[in-house]
């Protein structure tokens, strides 16, 4: 075991220093059992909102007016148009399809 440890210090010293990493981490930043929200999920919530909000509806309609012109004057083939406005339509409705897929539906409401 030793000798095969030896032969590779990188990854030995990677896995010890994540495995004391872990050990050092406090049980409060943890999975927080019983709360029912997490900081990770606050997180995740406030980008799922930036990207649905009023952020994400001013870079949408710049990318369907950028892609809708550079189409019209031949410089993006129509296809790509065709898939941004697909991406565009799939983000802002992603929320419908995870509450159509899932049990209790998205939780950032």
């Amino acid at each position: 075991m030793l000798n095969l440890l030896m032969q590779k210090p990188m990854a030995f010293t990677l896995c010890l220093t994540m495995a004391l990493g872990m050990m050092l981490v406090p049980d409060l930043v943890m999975a927080q059992a019983g709360t029912g929200e997490t900081e990770i999920a606050r997180v995740l919530c406030l980008v799922v909102d930036w990207f649905t909000g009023s952020v994400g509806k001013g870079i949408a309609t710049l990318a369907i007016i950028i892609i809708g012109v550079g189409a019209l004057m031949g410089k993006v083939s129509w296809g790509m148009a065709i898939i941004v406005g697909i991406g565009v339509a799939v983000i802002f409705g992603a929320s419908n399809i995870v509450n159509e897929l899932g049990d209790t539906g998205s939780a950032c409401v």
